[in-house]
């Protein structure tokens, strides 16, 4: 019988099965002996029933991998572990990826939380959905206790039409997304590929930029929340090295390539030129020659229009000095 003679039952079925569908927690490791319990117990915690923890213990040295081993015995149809040598979170969560069985995927980092419906309430979501739509939800910071955490008002904790649509929000205000908010069908997953394990930084939104590619319609959950752990400063994230930022800046390359590929418009170059602009504001004035490739690329974009980044004084100064002198009187400011 073909799916069409199924009529409104077919609509019921379909909602039974998402309510049935399994869910992949994938959590890659590396030294969070301190809040992986913490973690652990968040993901178990969570209201949906059908989820399995694919845990992705990358190398670690601090007793993280005694741990995992713990909550694997006390449950054991629940939890996969996976035992590798150190090779970075790209290798670990793409080792995650390939143990995984779920339809769904919900990344979670090692040091993140959940709220306790955060699954079950995106699921819910997908009712009457297009396949190739992506969850998100809200985010807020913290470092010690949930109960003391700290919102952030973005305009990316909305729905959008499409994933490009989030992607130019991102990308115009400069706002970001963890990577724990999204629950993501595994479709979109297996047409962006897997983790790019060359990047030591802005892995996460490097891969996110081409799962959204892929993504038609972004649903907001406004009910659940994703703790974030605000780094510290040996994070990887927090990295200023100039490899760090060859990285990042090869990243942001990535998002031209890939995004120009599937839609070569003036909205999309202007949110590339403030992407680049923004490299070049975390950038200087250290490492001349990242700065001078980043505005080469800028000028290779072609945009007329002036664009501006930061907060309200900084794109005042940027409207009266210039880009670089705002720049120059903000470092020697402090």
């Amino acid at each position: 019988m073909s799916e069409d003679q199924f009529g409104q039952g077919q609509i019921l079925n379909s909602e039974f099965r998402i309510q049935n569908y399994l869910v992949s927690i994938i959590i890659p490791v590396y030294n969070k002996a301190e809040f992986i319990r913490e973690t652990l117990d968040s993901a178990l915690a969570q209201t949906f029933p059908h989820i399995e923890l694919v845990l992705v213990n990358d190398g670690s040295t601090d007793g993280s991998f005694d741990i995992l081993q713990e909550y694997k015995e006390k449950f054991p149809a629940k939890i996969q572990l996976i035992d590798s040598p150190n090779q970075g979170v790209s290798a670990a969560t793409n080792l995650g990826m390939q143990a995984s069985n779920g339809e769904y995927i919900q990344f979670l980092d090692a040091d993140d939380l959940l709220s306790p419906d955060k699954i079950s309430t995106q699921v819910n979501l997908f009712k009457g959905k297009r396949k190739a739509s992506i969850a998100t939800c809200s985010y807020v910071g913290f470092r010690d206790s949930i109960n003391n955490y700290d919102r952030v008002s973005y305009g990316a904790f909305s729905s959008f039409e499409s994933g490009l649509d989030l992607l130019l929000q991102f990308w115009n205000f400069q706002e970001m997304m963890a990577i724990s908010s999204y629950l993501t069908p595994r479709e979109l997953i297996e047409k962006a590929g897997p983790w790019d394990e060359s990047l030591s930084i802005n892995q996460d939104g490097e891969f996110f930029m081409r799962v959204l590619l892929h993504a038609k319609e972004v649903i907001y959950d406004p009910d659940s929340l994703v703790y974030y752990r605000t780094p510290g400063p040996s994070n990887v994230s927090q990295q200023k090295s100039e490899q760090a930022f060859h990285s990042l800046l090869a990243s942001y390359q990535s998002y031209e390539r890939t995004t120009l590929a599937q839609e070569d418009s003036n909205r999309v170059r202007i949110a590339l030129k403030k992407v680049y602009q923004k490299f070049i504001y975390d950038c200087f004035p250290q490492y001349p020659d990242l700065i001078a490739q980043a505005e080469g690329l800028i000028q290779n974009l072609g945009v007329p229009q002036k664009t501006y980044i930061g907060g309200p004084k900084f794109q005042m100064l940027t409207k009266y000095l210039g880009f670089k002198n705002a720049l120059r009187l903000k470092r020697f400011l402090g």
